[in-house]
């Protein structure tokens, strides 16, 4: 991992992913559906309520991000229950809708990121509805703060020099990108702070909030940390082994 997005990820530990700060007068963080899809896949979509009264502001989920995580997995039996949970989380009022959402920011925004990058002659399609939307809504807001597991728009957002290669691998393809393109939306979207499932996981280890979860074994609070950390990967959190590992570091030392 590069030492810049380390850097970025020892700030964002320490300082609970600050769930004590904000820059707005409404403390706000929004969420893509995947986070919540891995916290709920791993078991760990408890810990939400508790991060959210500890945070003391809203959990925002968008128009989009609400159809990916509801109305379309409620009319797949093998997903229909993970759609019930996330109901009445919005029931319970842990997630909100925001419905404000800056439709015009939205697609300039993803006209730009899907114009940036081309394979076989064709333009790519490197982000999607539910994303833009929630990093349009987080600028309009000035919240900045957007739980999001997708490896994709945050690269585009944090390091945008290794996105052509990490597409070549994905599609294993020669991709051309448009650097004026890909500088001007990584530029716009320059103060957004992206925050992955594995470090709510990690907020909610630091607190203890998963105390009970300890096992009464030699190395409890390291294992215990490890097999969180391996459910959000293991359930769709784009994090690596050396980021588990550097993240192991930075909490137990």
């Amino acid at each position: 991992m590069a030492k810049t997005n380390s850097v970025k990820m020892k700030k964002k530990i320490l300082t609970k992913v600050d769930l004590k700060k904000t820059k707005t007068f409404e403390k706000v963080i929004f969420f893509d559906s995947g986070p919540i899809i891995s916290l709920v896949l791993s078991r760990l979509d408890w810990i939400l309520p508790i991060l959210k009264e500890k945070f003391g502001g809203k959990f925002y989920i968008t128009p989009a991000v609400k159809k990916e995580l509801v109305e379309r997995p409620i009319e797949v039996k093998r997903f229909e229950f993970e759609a019930l949970q996330v109901m009445k989380y919005i029931r319970e009022g842990v997630f909100e809708v925001y419905e404000d959402i800056p439709q015009n920011t939205v697609k300039r925004l993803q006209v730009l990121a899907n114009s940036s990058f081309q394979i076989r002659g064709k333009n790519m399609d490197v982000v999607q509805a539910g994303e833009m939307e929630s990093v349009a809504a987080a600028l309009k807001t000035g919240s900045n703060l957007v739980v999001m597991d997708e490896r994709t728009l945050r690269l585009f957002i944090e390091d945008n020099s290794e996105m052509e290669k990490l597409l070549e691998m994905r599609f294993k393809n020669d991709v051309v990108s448009n650097k004026v393109k890909m500088n001007e939306f990584s530029a716009q979207l320059k103060g957004i702070q992206i925050i992955r499932s594995v470090e709510l996981v990690s907020v909610a280890y630091k607190l203890g909030v998963l105390n009970s979860y300890l096992p009464k074994i030699k190395g409890a609070k390291e294992k215990l940390l490890d097999a969180v950390l391996w459910a959000t990967k293991t359930n769709g959190c784009a994090v690596t082994e050396d980021e588990i590992n550097k993240i192991k570091e930075l909490i137990l030392k």
